[in-house]
């Protein structure tokens, strides 16, 4: 696959990675996956891999799900009681990510299958010890019941099968309830309460389980003192005596008969009944013996605190980390790290709103000079049909005999049929510098030409930019109503307009119209200009045009812009004169 082919595919690949959840940020780059307040960060690796495409997609939705849905001040009583209630409420929270996002389902989903195939979701075996088959039943089967993750069913059945040898009837049925409570779950208080039910019903079965050998052994020993007729004690024997099957005993050994020799009808029933009695309950009792050892054991665990469980999230980090380690790109493919590093992070939100518009008489008209200007840029004539009138020049022969049942429309009449696709993405800086009347100007031009677009039904999307709001979405794409409170936006800080243009290249490029054009509003020079060059190439690979509105600017304060995409616009009023000059550099 060629480079550029391949730059193509990556950018599709991350606007749907970067698109804005609730104002949770995704970025992009370094090895690392992680989550931290409100920020996913997602390792660059191999985009053009299927499987770790469908693994980024599946930990971003996992980890959004955390952000909206997990309370963290849930205090626990141990780790292992943490670690249990994680696996609960993963469940619980993918559950609900799947029914709140189109397509979240299906990427957790693929993210299951892939944590099998990659054997971070293994398959149960016999020789697990009976604390790990616990976890195992509980992390498959809350899954399974949970977030509909049905091919985990198997598994989890085999986990339950595997502890019936150790724990009875009454354990596995409290623990099978436990579980399926997941189905009934409201809160990530409801999952830490599942958890802490899970483990004290293995301790509770410990104590059960200690007391039984007890009964047992004091049954043993008044069987073995109980003589052969049932009835009389130790203390009512006298040493002189002996049992009936003692002195049966006796016999056969002064005959000195084999066991080979005698035959089952001369065996006596009751020697045969008491030997095959001895050995079941010495087998019995080892195993009993050993089951109370085991138990004892996950009791001993549990108290020590010291068991690791495995966390879906931080098994898919590492996967994700040691996936982006292990990839090196090709010599041609080498520019992609540098072109889609630093890209700004995309959110829906911003605190600081509410500055006034310049001259906000002069929007509407604006506004209106907005679609004459731009409707015979974006609007092509593409076929030309015939269509049929009863009155015109030209007359057809074919619908004259229709004539005579009453049917006028015997004119051919050309019909032309216009389509207009086209694409527009406006970006307005925000920075520091944009204080003292420029963003009021810009502001107002985002709102005008918005508006204007609107009525040009051309697809439009609106973002403010600055280093510590990110790209602020103030309308997206598919939005087709205007909050013109979202367009009052206040500056602050740096200017990435190199980052923010990648970003917004990248949803720009998602869309499936022909023409697309991205305007830069911006009063200076970016904070980092070689990451503007790179938004540049980024551009020209996507066929993507760009064009740049100084606001108060001059022409010397950007690099590697044509001059023909470049003009000054010192106010609202003046957005006619400017997008005629851009249309007329054939932009479009």
């Amino acid at each position: 696959m060629k480079s550029k082919n391949r730059v193509i595919k990556v950018a599709r690949v991350l606007s749907k990675l970067m698109s804005d959840r609730e104002g949770i940020k995704v970025t992009v780059g370094g090895s690392t996956a992680y989550s931290c307040g409100g920020r996913i960060n997602i390792p660059f690796g191999d985009f053009t891999d299927p499987d770790y495409v469908s693994m980024t997609h599946g930990y971003i939705d996992h980890e959004i799900g955390h952000e909206k849905h997990t309370s963290f001040s849930i205090n626990f009583k141990s780790k292992l009681h943490s670690n249990l209630c994680n696996i609960f409420e993963d469940a619980r929270m993918e559950k609900l990510v799947g029914s709140e996002y189109p397509g979240a389902k299906l990427n957790l989903e693929k993210l299951v299958l892939i944590a099998i195939k990659k054997g971070l979701f293994s398959e149960p075996v016999s020789s697990d010890n009976p604390l790990s088959l616990v976890l195992t039943y509980c992390l498959y089967k809350g899954r399974v019941l949970g977030a509909g993750n049905l091919c985990l069913d198997q598994y989890a059945e085999q986990a339950l099968a595997y502890l019936k040898a150790t724990y009875d009837n009454n354990f596995i049925h409290s623990l099978t309830e436990i579980v399926h409570g997941i189905t009934n779950t409201r809160s990530t208080r409801d999952c830490a309460d599942m958890a802490w039910k899970v483990i004290e019903l293995m301790k509770s079965t410990d104590e059960e389980e200690q007391e039984e050998p007890e009964n047992g052994d004091d049954s043993d020993d008044s069987e073995s003192d109980e003589q052969s007729d049932g009835e009389q004690s130790d203390g009512e024997q006298s040493d002189g005596e002996q049992s009936d099957d003692e002195q049966s005993d006796d016999e056969q050994s002064d005959d000195e008969q084999s066991d080979d020799e005698q035959s089952d009808g001369e065996q006596s029933d009751d020697s045969s009944t008491d030997t095959n009695g001895n050995e079941a309950s010495a087998e019995d009792q080892e195993n009993g013996n050993q089951t109370s050892r085991i138990i004892k054991s996950v009791i001993d665990a549990i108290e020590d605190d010291n068991i690791e469980v495995p966390d879906f999230h931080e098994m898919i980090a590492e996967e994700l980390r040691q996936e982006a380690e292990n990839f090196s790109p090709s010599e041609d493919d080498s520019e992609l790290r540098d072109i889609f590093s630093n890209t700004l992070p995309v959110t829906t939100k911003w605190k600081e709103m509410g500055l006034p518009f310049n001259n906000p008489e002069l929007i509407p008209s604006a506004g209106k000079a907005v679609y004459r200007t731009l409707h015979r840029a974006l609007i092509d004539d593409t076929e030309e049909l015939n269509g049929f009138r009863n009155r015109g020049r030209k007359l057809s022969s074919k619908k004259l005999v229709g004539s005579v049942l009453g049917d006028d429309r015997i004119f051919k009449t050309p019909v032309i049929e216009n389509e207009l696709s086209a694409a527009i993405s406006i970006l307005i800086d925000a920075s520091g510098s944009m204080a003292g009347g420029y963003q009021e100007i810009a502001n107002a031009v985002a709102l005008a030409m918005s508006k204007g677009l609107q009525s040009l039904q051309v697809t439009n999307e609106i973002g403010f930019y600055s280093s510590e709001m990110c790209l602020y979405i103030a309308k997206p794409f598919n939005q087709k109503y205007i909050d013109v409170k979202r367009f009052q936006v206040c500056s602050d800080l740096y200017t990435p307009s190199g980052e923010a243009m990648k970003s917004a290249l990248m949803r720009l490029n998602s869309q499936s119209e022909d023409k697309k054009c991205l305007f830069l509003v911006t009063d200076g020079e970016p904070s980092c200009p070689g990451s503007f060059i790179e938004a540049l190439e980024l551009a020209k690979i996507l066929g993507i045009s760009i064009a740049v509105l100084g606001v108060g600017m001059t022409r010397d304060n950007i690099d590697g812009l044509d001059d023909k995409y470049f003009t000054n616009l010192e106010c609202v009023s003046n957005l006619k004169t400017a997008l005629s000059k851009i249309v007329k550099s054939n932009i479009f």
